[in-house]
């Protein structure tokens, strides 16, 4: 039996195939982490009485620690050079602070401790992300970037499927059981050991020299700033931020909702969180092979268009199987436009420039998300004071509508503004990538399960 050809074979040199390797292995162990910890940290902190404003400031105060720790870190590694070795001081950092967030949150019984630890590990992670963002824009050749991520990140789709379902299923039966906060100190624990078991993948994969770009060279925050209006690459990046203001709205208060508002138990709570997540990497697997053909701005209007749609779900829908659904689409598009949306500023920028843009891109966007955390938190004391009915005590899903129909304006707005930046086929309509390359894929599946049966029906003859 033949064994079919993957990209991987594609890839000459040994060491960027097994660094590719390597960095797979990494993004697994970050998986298990996010599955175990990062996932149920808003459930954590409901559990010590944290309330809908709190929670969107524990999400909002994160985001903010990711857009301090790529702001700074884009400048310290142009001086610093060692991009792996940052990484692993980094990765070490925040897996000490899953520690400090279960830990001291359990003595000290307060949320704040949840919001200080929690940031500080999203500071960590960050502040290495923009070497790391070179060291794989370095490593991973550009004929097979979009298959390449979206194998990277259905290894890891996968890996999360397995974490939040195991999570789950522990914090329900704990909740039964009245021991939830040792099952969360079990989860913390674990989500520390795995994020240390990056270290070794990390320790093994090559890492090629940096380019550096002269003094007189350099993209500077104030340039980058000055040029969101005037330039392809400008205009692309406002519609990116305002569309992150839009989605994180909502985005902090739909645990919330879950949790308190549905009143959902921890297997709903699971099953309707990690239908997105866990589908959105399973389903880069589809929109690589796209983006590399038809280009990123193609996906990305195609995707963003199916956007508004997805908060109309949580103002209408109410019980979990149906939410199951809507997220599951809501991870099918949400694939296409992250992996579009990266893609398009790895093939818009400079090699030389690209830790820094991609780092001023990053901070700006979750500037953003940290306002857009706030505002929704902000709305909540305003909701709360009507009564509508169907709608739950909060009115959340007055916030959620909010949030659709900024979506709607910010894509009439800005969609039209850039294009795409490389030569690619053209593109056929929308309905191709909704309807006719899903069904062609899963035909294509079962094709050779069919020729395989032939074949030893003739066999037996």
């Amino acid at each position: 039996m033949r064994r079919r050809k993957t990209f991987f074979s594609e890839i000459k040199e040994r060491k960027v195939r097994k660094g590719l390797i390597f960095s797979t292995w990494d993004g697994s162990f970050w998986a298990v982490m996010f599955g175990f910890a990062e996932n149920y940290i808003i459930p954590f902190a409901v559990l010590f009485g944290a309330n809908a404003f709190q929670v969107s400031l524990i999400t909002a105060t994160s985001q903010l620690g990711i857009a301090g720790g790529q702001l700074t870190g884009a400048k310290f590694i142009q001086r610093f050079k060692k991009r792996k070795v940052l990484a692993m001081i980094c990765v070490s950092i925040h897996a000490l602070s899953w520690l400090g967030v279960f830990y001291g949150t359990w003595l000290t019984r307060s949320v704040w401790v949840i919001l200080m630890f929690f940031t500080a590990g999203f500071l960590a992670g960050n502040f290495a992300a923009p070497g790391w963002v070179s060291w794989m824009n370095d490593l991973v050749p550009p004929q097979i970037r979009g298959r390449f991520w979206g194998f990277r990140n259905r290894a890891i789709g996968i890996t999360q499927f397995a974490a939040i379902t195991l999570a789950g299923v522990l914090l329900f039966f704990a909740a039964k059981g009245k021991w939830e906060i040792s099952a969360f100190g079990i989860l913390f624990t674990l989500a520390a050991v795995a994020r240390g078991f990056s270290l070794r993948p990390l320790s093994k994969q090559y890492e090629p020299s940096m380019t550096v770009p002269e003094k007189s060279e350099e993209f500077r925050f104030l340039v980058f700033l000055t040029k969101l209006r005037t330039t392809n690459f400008g205009r692309f990046a406002l519609f990116s931020f305002f569309m992150t203001f839009s989605v994180n709205i909502m985005g902090p208060l739909v645990s919330v909702h879950l949790l308190k508002s549905l009143q959902f138990n921890y297997l709903q709570y699971m099953a309707v969180i990690m239908a997105a997540i866990v589908f959105s990497f399973v389903a880069m697997n589809y929109w690589g092979p796209l983006t590399d053909r038809y280009g990123n701005y193609r996906i990305l209007t195609a995707t963003a268009i199916a956007l508004p749609i997805l908060p109309i779900g949580f103002v209408v829908l109410k019980s979990a199987p149906w939410l199951v659904l809507v997220q599951i689409f809501s991870g099918f598009v949400w694939a296409g436009f992250n992996l579009s949306t990266a893609n398009f500023i790895y093939d818009a920028v400079r090699k030389e420039n690209i830790s820094k843009i991609f780092a001023y891109f990053n901070t700006v966007n979750n500037v953003a998300a940290f306002a857009g955390s706030l505002t929704g938190g902000f709305l909540t004391h305003l909701t709360r004071l009507l009564v509508i009915p169907r709608f739950g005590s909060s009115n959340l899903e007055l916030i959620f509508a909010l949030s659709a129909f900024m979506r709607i304006i910010i894509i009439l707005v800005f969609i039209r503004g850039f294009r795409e930046v490389r030569q690619v086929e053209k593109s056929p309509g929308l309905e191709h990538f909704y309807i006719y390359q899903p069904m062609t894929n899963i035909i294509n599946r079962f094709r050779p399960m069919n020729g395989r049966r032939s074949r030893d029906r003739e066999e037996g003859k």
